[in-house]
């Protein structure tokens, strides 16, 4: 039976699952490589990444152990070589795959999956639409143009386009907004950006200071609200790292898992993985997601932690959001086979 994420308008902490999902879902990052350097990165170099043979070993054990959702990503995952092939043997075993792209590689074989797969979504990165500051910011040239003709090249309805919101677009978001909305894609994700001081960013040792601060963020979120009144029913918007829902709680280690490209399974990308990498170096995948269950009675340290117990993050009052409500609004739902899988 096909399976699809929960399109609504939410305003949530965690950038992995929303808050009305339900499952278990496992961030694979297949290769941190990447065509790209863009400045506010935050994938560290792994410089290696498993056999294609490994990785698709990897991906049946997924399967048997009845993972609801995989979000592949990198780097830029279509520049690993076996995307596809593991593409394929998620999705046609009953398991819904997100791909996350930055949208500049055409890959026509990946392509041609994701159109004949109702089992596969795909969420690109589109920060601005003038393509002059699109290639500053990504660090290549000709990113919008590449970008577009993905996005018109895949079935619209399985489309998410992520904005990651910082000083370097913050000017550009409501032009992204109407982009997206005029381009028939039914969801936009804003983003935050925050970095644990303690694990470098790609490019730069810390790159906190691209954050919006607390006036602009009330800004964006009055920009939201206006959005979703305007485009109800036809868009989707959505923000991740700057609210904290009063219901929202950490999953990581429980039902939210990370794949690093060496095939080693830790609680999530955000987490302090030095103590688990060791203790599950010589496990399977589905020994190590049984272990963090086991283990973890409680979330994880991570760089969320400190953000986890600040009440509202975007100016607004402790325990609510700032559109005031405390419960997403939802205008169209999509059925998933056994839960409400929500997006990310």
């Amino acid at each position: 039976m096909a399976t699809h994420s929960i399109v609504q308008d939410e305003d949530q902490f965690c950038v992995y699952r929303s808050v009305a999902s339900r499952g278990t879902r496992v961030l694979w990052e297949l290769t941190s490589a990447c065509n790209l350097k863009c400045d506010f990165c935050l994938v560290e170099m792994k410089r290696r990444h498993l056999p294609v043979d490994a990785a698709l070993a990897i991906a049946d054990e997924l399967v048997a152990a009845r993972v609801d959702k995989v979000l592949l990503s990198g780097g830029e995952p279509l520049l690993y070589p076996g995307a596809e092939a593991i593409m394929r043997r998620l999705s046609t075993s009953d398991v819904l795959v997100k791909l996350l792209t930055n949208g500049t590689i055409e890959h026509p074989g990946v392509f041609d999956l994701i159109r004949a797969s109702d089992s596969i979504e795909v969420s690109l990165s589109l920060p601005t639409v003038d393509p002059i500051d699109a290639d500053q910011i990504f660090g290549q040239r000709d990113t919008l143009a590449k970008i577009t003709a993905t996005i018109e090249a895949l079935p619209k309805a399985r489309l998410n386009v992520i904005c990651a919101v910082s000083q370097l677009n913050l000017h550009a978001v409501e032009q992204v907004v109407d982009w997206v909305a005029a381009a028939g894609v039914p969801c936009l994700s804003l983003t935050d950006i925050f970095k644990d001081p303690n694990s470098p960013a790609r490019f730069r040792e810390d790159c906190r200071d691209l954050r919006i601060d607390d006036d602009q963020r009330r800004s964006l979120f009055e920009l939201v609200e206006r959005k979703r009144s305007q485009y109800r029913g036809r868009l989707a918007l959505r923000t991740t790292q700057f609210v904290l829902q009063p219901h929202e709680r950490c999953m990581a280690g429980q039902t939210v898992f990370y794949i690093d490209p060496g095939g080693v399974v830790v609680p999530c990308t955000v987490t302090d993985n030095r103590p688990w990498r060791d203790a599950v170096k010589s496990m399977t995948v589905r020994e190590a997601i049984a272990f963090y269950r086991a283990t973890l009675s409680t979330a994880p340290r991570s760089s969320c932690s400190a953000r986890l117990g600040a009440g509202d993050l975007a100016g607004g009052t402790a325990g609510g959001t700032a559109l005031g409500t405390s419960q997403p609004v939802v205008w169209v739902t999509r059925s998933s086979r056994r839960d409400g899988r929500g997006p990310g």
